[in-house]
């Protein structure tokens, strides 16, 4: 049982050194972070696409080649090379998504807001500001979403850190707390 327990032990180590390492390649290159990611995408697109067009020319006879598997192919390496040329479009695809959703949101919440002032002792005004500062929000990504990507990778960076961290500190705790418990 005690070994169980120190692979336990040594992974959980493993993990949170590595959520560290990681935290801090997010933290320190937040746009290479997500460029990679990025084109890893294209990479696994473009692999896809080589292989269904393999699967299509190897078939037999032209007689029993699929048109279907033909522009599936087709269409994996179109949408690698989309994300080979334009990586930052991509990456900052999903941010725009959000922004849009914000504004969108922020507005309604505003009108919602304004439609507040006809209860007494509402409090439409402080609800108005937030709303504001949504949908503001939501413009400043719509304007930079591939930014707002990167700063949304950096957050995750710091979180990582704080998670390696704080697992370091349960681990050297716990250990602690075992070697008192063993000696009493």
């Amino acid at each position: 049982m005690n070994k169980f327990f120190a692979k336990v032990r040594s992974n959980a180590i493993i993990q949170a050194i590595l959520c560290v390492v990681l935290g801090v390649f997010l933290l320190i290159s937040p746009a290479t972070a997500t460029l990679t990611v990025v084109y890893l995408i294209g990479a696994y697109l473009a692999i896809t696409g080589i292989i269904t067009l393999i699967s299509y020319f190897r078939s037999g006879s032209s007689k029993y080649r699929e048109t279907p598997i033909l522009i599936t192919g087709v269409a994996w390496l179109v949408g690698a090379l989309l994300v080979f040329i334009f990586p930052e479009f991509v990456g900052g695809f999903l941010s725009l998504i959000m922004g849009i959703f914000l504004l969108i949101s922020g507005i309604v919440d505003a009108v919602r807001s304004y439609e507040m002032r006809a209860f007494p002792a509402s409090a439409w005004i402080p609800m108005l500001v937030v709303s504001a500062i949504v949908a503001i929000g939501g413009i400043v990504i719509i304007m930079n979403p591939f930014g707002a990507t990167v700063t949304f990778v950096m957050v995750l960076g710091i979180l990582l850190i704080v998670k390696g961290v704080s697992d370091l500190a349960i681990d050297l705790l716990t250990s602690n707390g075992m070697k008192a418990a063993k000696q009493h």
